[in-house]
């Protein structure tokens, strides 16, 4: 088959094989790359339109690349494998409904596994003392054996999943100009040195043993540096987006005590009014109804006295929507010094708290482990707060963060990083901790 191959493409053969392969490894690991993401209509076919197109393209270059091998060689063998790269760029365009940045990065990191695997290979040939250009076998010198083959496979197919896997990512990317527009700069600086420094350097390398070795070693730091590059873009925009939707949040959670202080204010007004109301008409009710009207407006009517308004207003609705639960919310809080943050930062610190522990105990069965415990006391140095309540499973955390117990976890878990980024903003720190299936949290906030 090989030999058949051989004498139809004639003195095209190596030049072919060449750009052939490096097209398709580069398009296999792209497609892994981007197998999550939304494909368009008839991908298959749009798949096997690419790579049978791209093949084509493959050896017409071959042949401008093997024709031309004087004056403008150079120029045209960059011309030839920029062209293969972009081919490569065309498919996943074609193939795939994902955003641009997310087929840069991808197309970056495909590029670079390949050049980390290609010029790995050959690597250990040399310093194994074999001739890359005569022969794939990294055991023995000479013409390749049918076990070459698979070895060579092997370490190809091998290097390219455990690069994949080491760089894959969970998550997509979020619309954002600035990472667009580094994976941009990223995409022409591995273009260049890839395509150019790395291809223009390969007819050289003959001339020298040591400019050999000098360029592998240069393309496997480049590549890996590259790999290393896209990461940090990836975790730069996963962290601004959090970033952005925390402070979407907490600007929700503004408005959201901007509404209820203004309707505590009003049913503490009611509740004052009530009281007069009540104390007439006393003597016209029913022993029964008037421990009725004064349970409710006591509800209601500054039911914890911490110290800080908006801390009772809060517990008032929390205590409120706990009982409805069937959760016992126990409170030892002075809170007369937590003016350190300001009365919406208050409120969206014990929001998310006090949120946090009520959703963990409505996946716990037993009613007597429904209890949440809160305390707030004031040190030296700053104000400790500190909630804690039992939890229906071990929770399992990622650095010191716990992870999200709901189903969706891209959506879920801003709860804790609401706190931490409000708590830091302040010079505080936040701890956590969860053993025998008990989750504590434990804020504190410096006076300055």
């Amino acid at each position: 088959m090989l030999a058949w191959i051989t004498s139809v493409l004639g003195k095209y053969t190596y030049n072919t094989f060449s750009l052939v392969l490096f097209f398709w490894q580069c398009a296999s690991i792209l497609i892994i790359m981007m197998r999550k993401h939304e494909k368009h209509n008839y991908f298959l076919l749009r798949v096997i339109g690419c790579l049978v197109l791209g093949t084509l393209i493959c050896y017409g270059t071959a042949i401008v690349n093997t024709e031309i091998t004087e004056g403008a060689y150079l120029i045209t063998r960059l011309l030839c494998y920029n062209t293969v790269s972009c081919l490569t760029i065309g498919m996943v365009l074609i193939c795939y409904k994902a955003k641009i940045s997310e087929k840069l990065l991808c197309w970056c990191s495909s590029l670079a596994i390949y050049q980390f695997i290609g010029k790995f290979f050959p690597l250990v040939q040399q310093l194994a003392g074999i001739d890359e250009t005569t022969t794939i076998s990294f055991i023995h010198s000479g013409t390749p054996l049918w076990y070459d083959w698979i070895l060579y496979a092997i370490f190809h197919i091998g290097g390219y999943l455990l690069l994949l896997k080491i760089f894959s990512r969970k998550d997509f990317l979020s619309e954002n100009i600035q990472t667009t527009a580094n994976l941009v700069g990223v995409s022409l600086v591995t273009t260049i040195f890839v395509n150019g420094v790395i291809c223009a350097a390969r007819p050289f390398e003959k001339e020298s043993e040591a400019l050999t070795l000098i360029v592998k070693i240069f393309s496997i730091v480049f590549s890996l540096g590259i790999l290393i590059i896209c990461s940090n873009i990836f975790a730069e925009n996963k962290s601004k987006e959090e970033l952005r939707i925390i402070k979407s949040l907490l600007n929700q959670e503004k408005q959201q005590y901007r509404n209820i202080k203004a309707n505590m204010d009003f049913i503490n007004m009611k509740c004052h009014d009530l009281k007069h109301i009540l104390h007439k008409f006393e003597n016209k009710l029913d022993v029964s109804e008037i421990e009725e009207l004064k349970q409710a407006i006591e509800f209601y009517d500054n039911s914890y006295q911490t110290g800080n308004d908006i801390v009772d207003m809060l517990l008032c609705e929390k205590n409120y929507e706990c009982q409805k639960q069937e959760i016992k919310l126990s409170c030892m809080a002075d809170c007369s010094r937590l003016n350190v943050l300001s009365n919406s930062k208050i409120y969206s610190l014990f929001t998310n708290i006090l949120n946090n522990a009520i959703e963990a105990l409505k996946k716990v069965d037993n009613p007597e482990k429904k209890i949440i415990s809160l305390t707030v006391n004031n040190t030296d140095e700053g104000v400790e707060i500190e909630e804690s309540n039992y939890l229906s499973s071990p929770l399992q955390f990622t650095g010191n963060l716990p992870l999200s117990t709901n189903d969706d976890k891209n959506k879920h878990g801003y709860g804790i990083k609401s706190i931490k980024y409000l708590v830091e903003q302040y010079g505080g720190n936040v701890q956590i901790f969860a053993t025998n299936n008990i989750y504590r949290i434990r804020v504190f906030l410096p006076y300055k």
